[in-house]
């Protein structure tokens, strides 16, 4: 994979407190994400807001692509677009990817990533949360009828006559006795 999305940090390194907006456009190709509801000619559009802490980089934003896929009941084409949150912490040093920050009662929040040299590279980041934010199983919408599971007819379109209701054999004893019940109670 290519560093698709690296960014110089040494001024915001020397400058604690200082901010630095970053907007890209970038091919989905170039984040090579081995995914079929991703085009690889799509773009996408990533909004990041650094920030320089005393121990590193504070980096917050999304990334914004459009997806395709085919809808979990009824299988038409359905697509897309997700906006994916960043939300990542950089710091100097090769010990700093294993420390890890802490809130106020002690859960660990996130780990911290490297800085190498002045530049951070966000490709696997980007790549990471855009693959997490893309619906895995979509649906064309809410209330999509599927698919008759005993013809095949795509319910939203067509009415087909096949009776649909199931019934759990391992209740037919029950079954029997509930008719039989009622005629004893009376």
């Amino acid at each position: 994979m290519s560093s698709t999305l690296v960014v110089n940090v040494l001024d915001l390194l020397r400058r604690p407190g200082s901010q630095k907006d970053v907007s890209v456009v970038a091919k989905a190709a170039d984040f090579d994400f081995a995914d079929s509801r991703i085009d690889d000619a799509s773009d996408v559009h990533i909004e990041m807001q650094l920030e320089s802490s005393s121990t590193g980089i504070v980096a917050s934003g999304t990334a914004a692509i459009a997806w395709s896929s085919i809808c979990r009941r009824c299988l038409r084409p359905v697509s897309g677009s997700v906006e994916a949150e960043l939300d990542d912490v950089f710091s100097r040093g090769v010990a700093a990817a294993a420390h890890h920050h802490r809130d106020t009662a002690g859960d660990a929040l996130s780990e911290t990533e490297p800085i190498i040299g002045d530049q951070i590279d966000f490709t696997l980041p980007v790549r990471e949360a855009v693959l997490l934010a893309v619906p895995e199983a979509p649906l064309c919408r809410a209330d999509c009828p599927g698919l008759c599971p005993q013809c095949g007819a795509d319910r939203a379109t067509t009415k087909c006559a096949c009776v649909t209701e199931t019934r759990d054999e391992r209740w037919a004893a029950l079954d029997a006795l509930l008719g039989k019940l009622d005629d004893a109670v009376e």
